[in-house]
Parts: structure tokens; sequence; C-alpha cells
């Protein structure tokens, strides 16, 4: 079928339009812009970073254990100095670094995600010299190679004390244990999150008597998530609350759960021959007094005095007072618990 329109048909609707018979445009009962939310990305950015003030105590902290840590191992002076919170997308931060680099990857448990600390080519050589003894202050051509196996080796010494002093920054704020995983001098095959997402990045400058480079750590904003309301240094009255929903939950779980109650009837001591002897129909005299309670057992742990006895042709154990046990509704112990 031809899908052009004939030189008539263009003519005649050309001529509708000016009669107004055919409509230009359609019309809406209300603009799509009412409809339309515009949202910043990079604001957002701005927002969360100026919202964690304890990151940069965090940050703080970090540099003064770092630089101690460096200096005493590298008996040199060494100089730390943090830089602004900033953030960045992982996509932009994959084409900023250089090939080869020094990238590590780990783990900040109980959060979530995974950090990368990256190690700036020329500071790799100024440390590598420096741990040999000299003045680190050197240059080094970088292009062209990846690291030697005692380059590897000597950076990773590196990268386990800044993730030990990181983990002890992190202490008085948030209790997180650092894990390694893995190195790579490729940045192009790391792809830990997606590439729109936000990291939160700081930058660490190294001086000996001049400067020498920049330790980089970031972090998915989303991995912070979980704390903000510590990191922002507020304090949430509802924190210090029992959650009725929790509770109710956990009352729910509870009373459906299995457990063995058990009465101790008494004891005896009965010779070989009679316990070979021992048939259907005869009795066994314990040690217990019947007008005395006995103890029921709840797992393994006694909870209930009582009296055994029948109804209605079955043995039963008729509870006279618990042992030991709050009877109290949940609420009320709970309360208790945060008095205490």
């Amino acid at each position: 079928m031809n899908k052009l329109l004939s030189q008539d048909e263009v003519d005649a609707l050309l001529k509708g339009l000016d009669a107004g018979d055919v409509e230009s445009e359609q019309e809406f009962d209300e603009p799509v812009e009412e409809n339309v939310e515009s949202f910043d990305w990079a604001a957002q950015g701005r927002q969360i970073k100026g919202s964690l003030p304890l990151l940069e105590v965090v940050h703080s902290r970090f540099s003064q254990r770092f630089r101690g840590t460096l200096s005493s191992t590298l008996r040199k002076m060494v100089d730390v100095t943090p830089t602004p919170l900033g953030t960045i997308r992982f996509n932009d931060f994959q084409r900023s670094l250089p090939v080869p680099t020094s990238m590590h990857l780990f783990k900040m448990e109980p959060l979530r995600g995974i950090g990368i600390l990256v190690i700036e080519s020329r500071l790799v050589f100024s440390l590598i010299e420096a741990f040999f003894g000299g003045s680190g202050t050197g240059s080094t051509k970088i292009e062209g190679r990846d690291f030697t196996p005692i380059e590897k080796k000597v950076i990773d010494k590196v990268v386990q004390m800044a993730l030990a002093n990181l983990m002890e920054a992190w202490e008085d704020v948030y209790p997180i244990k650092t894990e390694f995983i893995r190195s790579e001098s490729n940045p192009l095959v790391v792809n830990v999150v997606p590439g729109e997402e936000l990291l939160l990045s700081v930058k660490f400058e190294i001086e000996f008597n001049k400067p020498l480079g920049t330790i980089t750590i970031c972090v998915p904003i989303s991995s912070f998530q979980s704390i903000r309301h510590k990191l922002s240094g507020g304090y949430r009255d509802e924190d210090s609350k029992v959650d009725p929903v929790w509770v109710n939950k956990l009352r729910e779980q509870l009373s459906e759960t299995p457990i063995e109650l058990a009465v101790h009837l008494g004891n005896t001591q009965l010779a070989v021959g009679d316990l070979m002897n021992l048939k259907e129909g005869d009795i066994i005299v314990l040690d217990n007094d019947f007008r005395k309670p006995l103890t029921a057992q709840v797992e393994g742990v006694p909870k209930f005095e009582g009296y055994a006895g029948r109804f209605k042709k079955k043995k039963v154990f008729r509870v006279e007072q618990p042992i030991g046990i709050d009877t109290r509704e949940p609420d009320a112990w709970m309360d208790d618990q945060e008095l205490h």
C-alpha cells in the first residue's frame, strides 16, 4: 500500500487545518507539567554529604591513626590530610583512574555494599622507595607496565594497615569490621555497583617533605542508609522505645514454639535382680511424699510446682505455682529492661 499522500490530499489537509475541521494538537484536561516532579540527582548528593557530620569525624580520626601507623612503619614523619567529602558516580570514578591503578575492594560489616580504596600510582612507588630505605620523594615512570610482585606485596601491607585504622576510626561512631576482598590494577574490570550509583568519596593527601599523592576511599551512599540517623548526629526518641509490632510478632512466634514439659515423680533404688523380675502390675515405691508438690521442668529447667493425679481417666499435673517466672505481660517486663 502506498503510504505517501498525494498533492490533492495534502491540499485538503492544509485546508482543513485552516478551517478548524482538523485538530492540530491534542488537548488535555490539565497540563502535563502539573503531574511532573523534577528531581536533581546532583542536589541529592550535596544534601546527603552535608547531613553526615560524623562521617567527617571518622575521616579525621582515620587520618590521625594512619599518620601514626605510616610514620612508625617507615620511620619518617608522614602527614596525612583529609579533603572535604564529595560525591561521584561510579562510572565517572572508573574513567578518572589511570591504568595501571592500585585499586582494592573491601567490606564494612555489618554495612552492605563494597568499599573501594585507591592508592595513586605515583604514591605507590614513593611508598615502596620509602619502605626500602629511600627518601620516598624520587620520580618514577608509572605508565606502560603493571606492578611487580614485590610492589604488590608492599602495597598490600599498606592496605591492610589502612583497613585496620579505618576500623578503629569507626569504633566510637558505629563499630564495623573491615574485610579485604581483592586487588585490581584495571579499574574497568571492577563493577561492584551500577554505573549510575553515587559514591561518597574522600581523598587523603600523603606528604613527606612534599606532596606525594593521594589515597581515595569510596563507599556507595546506599551503604550508609541504615545508619544515616547515627551519622547525622541526631537522636531519635523512638529508638529507645519497644516496637509494638516487633513485640506482637515475637509473642506469636513464641506461642507456636513446641517445648517439652516433664514432671519428676520421684526416685528409687532397685537391685538388678528385682529390676529383671519386674512385670506388669508391679508397684514401685518412690521416695517422694504424695503430699509434697512435684516439680515440672520445661526443657530441663524447673518452672512449676504442682500435684499429679487423674482427670477423666487421664493422668494430669495440676499447677499450683510457677518457679522463677515473670507472669506479667511482655510490655511490662520490657519496660523494666529499659529502666535497667
